[in-house]
């Protein structure tokens, strides 16, 4: 967690102002076409989606595949999986395909927990384990986050019983954005008893600089007892279309397989996935513009003097310095959408990184909203 520089009032305009130029003269690709909020319309800051959407390749074959919504798509799923699990470097039936990875984590809960058990996370992190635990009727067993807001690896570890059927990782975790360290994560999952699964949610970790070396798929490679969950919701922009998927043990994914609620996803979705998939080019692209984004918001920050957290994510959260219903009102306020509240750090604020443009509108906004 960083602690910002309070500035003076004069210092602070001027900087945003240097801010925002920086911004509107930012690089963008050729390719795309800036989102410029119209007069009177809310910019949603709330999500994690990515504002720059799908890429063109992937618009092109959307509006050439609408004739096939009517259909099923088993016969271009099946080769998806295939495309995946190249990409993963496992076998096909070690691929569980998903409505996104919301269905993932839900069906690997279910399979591990539907007759009871316990789950360990960390108190604060993707609000939907704690509701799917629920659903299996097994217990959650919540560890508090350290001092900087991150995984405490050893207090998970030690709260690890014979009951323990799995253990959940969000990573980068939502909604701090730290990551863990690739190494000691790995040491952590190959410590856990046979039967405990360690479940990873890489969600946004293909927003990270360096993902191959933090991803825990090497594990999974490897015959160790861990599920990694990956959406194309994120990086690839296709949040509206729910594409994801979960890699296993052949015989974990079997298991997993059995407690999906979708036996197909639609074929836009699918169409729109294979095309994305080794489009390295928008993914970089969407990388870069992300990381410009949250160093804007780290400058921001800094100068107003609020703590925040350096994140690996898409969004950065982030001390506003007042309860969250007035900072929520004066952001409305301001036109933009951004504010969710989260247990533990209520009057904490998650903000999700925007187009170049967009956060341009939010480095004003939050100046007006903190007051200067």
């Amino acid at each position: 967690m960083t602690m910002g520089t309070t500035m003076n009032r004069r210092e602070l305009i001027k900087i945003s102002g240097g801010i925002a130029a920086g911004i509107a003269a930012a690089s963008a690709s050729p390719s795309v076409v800036a989102q410029v909020p119209m007069a009177n319309e809310l910019i949603n800051l709330s999500g994690n989606e990515n504002p720059y959407g799908p890429s063109p390749a992937v618009l092109e074959v959307l509006n050439q595949s609408t004739a096939i919504a009517n259909r099923y798509s088993y016969d271009i799923q099946k080769e998806l999986v295939k495309d995946i699990a190249r990409k993963e470097g496992v076998n096909p039936e070690q691929i569980v395909f998903c409505s996104g990875s919301t269905e993932a984590i839900y069906s690997t809960m279910m399979a591990y927990m539907s007759h009871g058990g316990e789950a360990v996370t960390a108190e604060l992190t993707h609000g939907l384990v704690f509701q799917f635990a629920r659903a299996t009727g097994g217990t959650v067993t919540k560890v508090p986050l350290n001092s900087d807001l991150e995984y405490d690896l050893d207090a998970l570890h030690a709260r690890v019983t014979p009951d323990t059927k799995l253990v959940y990782f969000c990573n980068p975790n939502n909604p701090t954005g730290t990551l863990i360290d690739g190494d000691n994560l790995r040491d952590f999952c190959t410590s856990l008893p046979k039967d405990t699964i360690a479940l990873i949610d890489e969600a946004y970790l293909e927003y990270t600089d360096d993902f191959p070396r933090s991803s825990m798929v090497d594990l999974v490679r490897a015959g160790h007892n861990v599920v990694v969950t990956r959406t194309f919701s994120k990086i690839h922009g296709l949040a509206g279309l729910r594409v994801g998927y979960a890699i296993a043990s052949p015989e974990a994914a079997e298991r997993i397989a059995m407690y999906k609620v979708c036996r197909f996803q639609g074929p836009l979705g699918v169409v729109a996935a294979q095309v994305s998939l080794n489009d390295a080019e928008w993914q970089n692209f969407c990388r870069a513009k992300n990381k410009e984004g949250r160093e804007v918001v780290y400058k921001l920050c800094e100068d107003l003097g609020l703590d925040y957290v350096r994140a690996s994510g898409n969004f950065v959260f982030f001390d506003p310095k007042m309860p969250y219903a007035s900072y929520n009102e004066r952001l409305l306020a301001q036109g933009i959408l951004g504010a969710r509240q989260f247990p533990i750090k209520d009057d904490w604020a998650r903000i999700t990184i925007g187009t170049t443009e967009e956060m341009a509108v939010f480095a004003k906004a939050l100046l007006a909203v903190i007051g200067v």
